[in-house]
This record gives C-alpha cells, sequence and structure tokens, in this order.
C-alpha cells in the first residue's frame, strides 16, 4: 500500500488533480455526496477507501513505533536504534517542509494578488472540514479579496472566510445587525464587520485569569486597541460600532442572553479545558442569539480516528462523534442545523500534515517558504485540521 501512495504522488494524483482542475464539477453531484473529484477522475487514489486511508496511517505509525522500541537478540532494550530514530528527526522534519512547498507551488501559488478561481459552485453554509477544494471557489477567493488577504494554503485563513461567508449568506452583515466574538485575541474580523456597519462586541478571558497567561505571553490576548485594523476603516468609525469587556467561555454572562444576531469563535473553545467545556460552550451560546441568529464557530477536528482523542488537556481534539453529538442536542433543542460533512479531501494538498518548525519557532531553522502549506497538521501525534460548525435559533 505504501508503493501505491509513492507511485501515487509523481502519476495518478497529479492526473486526477488537473483533470479535476480542467473539468470543475457538476453542481448536482458536488452538493450530492463527499466523494472526492480526485477519487472520481481514475486516480490511483480511487482505489483507497477512507477505511484504507486510515489503516496505512496507523500501519505507518506502529512501523515507526515498533522499530523504537525493538529489543535486542538478548532481550535488552535497543537503544541504539531508538537513538538513531531522534538522530534523524531534523531531517525528516525537513524533508517535510520541503514536500511541503513544493506541493504548495505545483498546486497553488501562494500569495498571487490576481488569483483567478477555477471553481464557481456556490457557498453552502453546512458544517464541514478544511479541504483544499474550498482554496479553488470564486466565493473563497473573492472574500480574500475583501479581506485584502492573498490567498495562501493556510488553515487560519480558511477559518477567517468559512465564518465571513456563513454569516454574509445568512444576511447577517448589513448594518443595524449585532454580533459577538469569544477568544477574540487580536482578530481582523470586528473591524471588518464595523466597516459594513455592524455592531460587535468583543470579548476575551481576564487577563487576571490564570488560564489567560499563556495567550499574554505568547501575545495572542484581545484588548479594544488590539482589534483595529486601519485598512479597514477609520478609527472613529471602528469605535462607533465595536466594544470590547472580559467574558469567560466556560462561564457566559446571563446579562448577554438574547442580544446578538450572531455570535462568532475562531479557534477557541478547543482551548476550554475538555470536550465537554467545548460543546457546553457552543450550546450555551445559542441563548444569546435573537430569534434567527446564527452561531458559527469553527476548531480542532481530529479526522482520523473515532475514539481515541485529546481531551482533558489544553488543547483538545473534536471527534466526528462530537459533532454528530452537538448536533443532536441542539437539534432537540429546537435549533436548526446544517448538514455535516467530515470529507477532509483526497489531493496531495489534502493528505499532506503539516509538522513543525511553525512561525512562532522562527530561529528553528524557521524559513517561511517552507511553510507554505498548513491544511492539515499534527497535534500531540494525531492528525487534525480546522473544522467549521454553525447553527440557527429558528
Amino acid at each position: 500500500m505504501l508503493a501505491i501512495i509513492m507511485v501515487g504522488f509523481e502519476m495518478g494524483w497529479l492526473m486526477g488533480l488537473l483533470d479535476f482542475i480542467r473539468r470543475g464539477r457538476a453542481h448536482d453531484d458536488h452538493h450530492s455526496t463527499d466523494t472526492d473529484p480526485v477519487e472520481r477522475s481514475g486516480s490511483v487514489l480511487s482505489m483507497l477507501s477512507e477505511e484504507d486511508k486510515r489503516k496505512l496511517f496507523e500501519e505507518f505509525r506502529s512501523k515507526m513505533m515498533y522499530d523504537m522500541f525493538v529489543l535486542t537478540h538478548e532481550g535488552r532494550p535497543n537503544c541504539n536504534q531508538a537513538l538513531e530514530k531522534f538522530r534523524n528527526l531534523p531531517g525528516v522534519q525537513w524533508n517535510i517542509k520541503v514536500l511541503g512547498a513544493e506541493l504548495a507551488s505545483r498546486y497553488y501559488i501562494n500569495g498571487e494578488p490576481d488569483r483567478q478561481a477555477l471553481l464557481n459552485d456556490p457557498f453552502i453554509p453546512n458544517c464541514r472540514a478544511t479541504r483544499f477544494e474550498d482554496f479553488l471557489q470564486s466565493w473563497f477567493i473573492d472574500t480574500c479579496k475583501m479581506l485584502k488577504l492573498a490567498p495562501r494554503l493556510h488553515r487560519k485563513l480558511w477559518e477567517e472566510v468559512y465564518v465571513v461567508n456563513v454569516l454574509k449568506h445568512k444576511g447577517k452583515l448589513i448594518p443595524g445587525c449585532r454580533g459577538i466574538v469569544f477568544g477574540v485575541g487580536r482578530e481582523r474580523l470586528p473591524s471588518f464587520f464595523a466597516s459594513m456597519g455592524v455592531d460587535i462586541l468583543a470579548t476575551d478571558l481576564d487577563p487576571n485569569n490564570d488560564a489567560s497567561q499563556g495567550w499574554i505571553a505568547t501575545d495572542q490576548h484581545g484588548s479594544l486597541d488590539r482589534l483595529y485594523f486601519k485598512e479597514y476603516l477609520e478609527e472613529e468609525q471602528f469605535r462607533r460600532h465595536v466594544s470590547f469587556q472580559y467574558a469567560d467561555m466556560n462561564n457566559i454572562p446571563p446579562e448577554l442572553e438574547g442580544q446578538f444576531d450572531f455570535c462568532w469563535s475562531i479557534c477557541a473553545f478547543e482551548h476550554l479545558g475538555s470536550i465537554e467545556n467545548g460543546l457546553a460552550f457552543v450550546r450555551n451560546t445559542g441563548r444569546l442569539l435573537k430569534k434567527g441568529g446564527v452561531s458559527v464557530h469553527t476548531t480542532e477536528f481530529n479526522y482520523t480516528r473515532s475514539e481515541e482523542t485529546i481531551d482533558n488537556w489544553a488543547t483538545v481534539l473534536f471527534r466526528r462523534k462530537d459533532f454528530e453529538l452537538l448536533a443532536n442536542q441542539l437539534k432537540e433543542s429546537g435549533y436548526e442545523v446544517p448538514h455535516l460533512s467530515f470529507d477532509v479531501g483526497s489531493t496531495p494538498v489534502d493528505l499532506f500534515i503539516d509538522i513543525p518548525p511553525y512561525p512562532q519557532h522562527k530561529g528553528d531553522y524557521y524559513d517561511e517558504r517552507m511553510s507554505s502549506l498548513h491544511l492539515k497538521l499534527l497535534v500531540d501525534g494525531f492528525p487534525a485540521t480546522c473544522y467549521g460548525f454553525n447553527f440557527s435559533r429558528v
């Protein structure tokens, strides 16, 4: 199976992806199935089911673990073999970063200011994972232009674009609407929404809370002044439409209930201490909405495991069954939840899993050109990507 994957990089995947880009996809087919376009184009990946891909990753991980802890003929720990694996890690890291940069340059020239969309499917506001196909869509490219950002293969950009498009589709980005954001950090969206005449209450954790110290130390904690982006609006308009207060996502102030047309958070509720805390936060945001209001959030998705995951930790990873449970709980409470898709794509770009060093690791032979592909990554050994979830108050 490993041989199939290696051959696929140079033949099947390339031909399949190029054929997909040339032909596009039929609208009905795009919305009626989660089948990946590369798989339907006759590439090598058509031989691999999602279960096969999971097994492949598990085989690879098990082989690595076995090689590191195999015993000698005398039954003693083979320390030399383990140390050799660790000594080789810098080279392995470098090779992976180079591969990511090559994939990005082959399939998507990052930062191209006048990039033209290759696909023109309408945005569908379902719950979904980050996929390469989205970066080819006209709605993605157009939103990047509105945000004054160059399109690039980064999952964090996808999160912002997803939130904007859900709210735009729901008709919430118009003058007079009011939104609230949690765990705002240094986001640009409050300024962007304010430029449209939308009122925003931005919130972040109280700096006196012990849990906020890590965010302060890494320069990711929010305040009103840090949310102003002059490329979107004048400061006077910003201060007229954006306000700020401290709020604990695990204990949302009751006075905020029923006050907002929309609510959002980006990559925040996986940091609330546990999977249950994160799910409870999302459910609780429904109480903040007016009738017809929408709540949209992005978080970390453990897309290879159905049971084993990270929980009760600083960063937790949500599984498919966690999102399905959340959707059922919200529906039972009378909220409207769109279709949940768990397709993470099967192109070479989708299959690539990034590893450190990341931008915050400058000095560890970090080079920005080596981080041009970042849709998937390893989180404590688990492949993960972003997942966008939204629901509405009927």
